[in-house]
């Protein structure tokens, strides 16, 4: 039978540390049955946070429940920038791993309700730098991405006192009268709303309207994880939302590399 060494964290706190956390965690990490814990009591100086055998059971346990490398590599493989794909791979890992390591912990209350924050923050990074360099590299020069990125500005433009008195004669306007040039300029795209490029991914035909409504909901939490915003909005995070963020996010990335090979605008050689 393993054995597994624990912290004995009441010198920490004076006998209120709860040791059940540390339990639950490792109860279940050996791949041959339960495991037997000891103790290991350490000293106030002791700046280490886990001994390195406690540290590779949380490894050993994470590890156990997460797929490779390559499941990772697999759901980015349409994104064009390498910088990008493997920072995507990366994110994603990370929100797998601290999703099963407090997951491991069975938390409960606020530390479930951070988990979950945690999570929603995570993956609406990734639906939104996905969708936002699909429209921006691949759809630049679509009609509907054109759209997305430009606005109409106002330029105001000097008449004639005699093109004044004819307007005013015309059309007896109560207020001042100002006319305006029209011209098309480029959006920061840092201003772009993200439910804006949303719907533009739909009309692209890159995404259905369930993965649409999903991602632009991911994307409202993480807007209300600013606490006055969910106070205000009432908001209470359940592992639920969290959950959706992750089962969609598969056939999210599925959908848009369909649609870009079959656009011509990728290939899977």
């Amino acid at each position: 039978m393993n054995s597994v060494q624990v912290l004995d964290l009441k010198e920490f706190s004076g006998g209120n540390c709860d040791q059940n956390i540390l339990y639950r965690l490792f109860y279940s990490a050996g791949s041959a049955g339960y495991i037997e814990l000891g103790i290991l009591r350490i000293h106030i100086g002791n700046k280490t946070a886990f001994t390195e055998q406690v540290r590779q059971a949380v490894e050993e346990y994470v590890e156990n429940h997460l797929p490779g490398d390559q499941f990772y590599r697999e759901y980015f493989w349409f994104i064009s920038d390498g910088s990008l794909r493997e920072r995507l791979e990366e994110e994603f890992r990370s929100a797998r791993y601290i999703y099963k390591i407090l997951e491991g912990m069975q938390v409960k209350d606020w530390l479930l309700s951070a988990q979950v924050r945690v999570q929603i923050l995570m993956y609406a990074s990734i639906y939104e730098a996905v969708i936002h360099h699909v429209l921006l590299q691949n759809y630049a020069t679509s009609p509907e991405v054109e759209s997305l990125v430009s606005y109409e500005h106002r330029k105001p433009i000097n008449i004639s006192s005699d093109i004044r008195s004819k307007i005013q004669t015309k059309y007896t306007p109560t207020g001042t009268i100002s006319v305006y040039e029209a011209e098309t300029k480029k959006m920061d795209e840092r201003k772009i709303v993200f439910e804006d490029k949303a719907e533009t991914a739909l009309s692209l035909g890159l995404i259905n309207p369930k993965i649409k409504d999903v991602v632009c909901n991911v994307y409202s939490l993480r807007n209300a994880i600013h606490l006055h915003a969910e106070i205000r909005r009432g908001i209470e995070y359940e592992i639920e939302a969290a959950k959706d963020a992750y089962w969609h996010l598969q056939g999210f990335c599925q959908q848009i590399a369909e649609k870009l090979v079959a656009d011509g605008k990728t290939s899977l050689a």
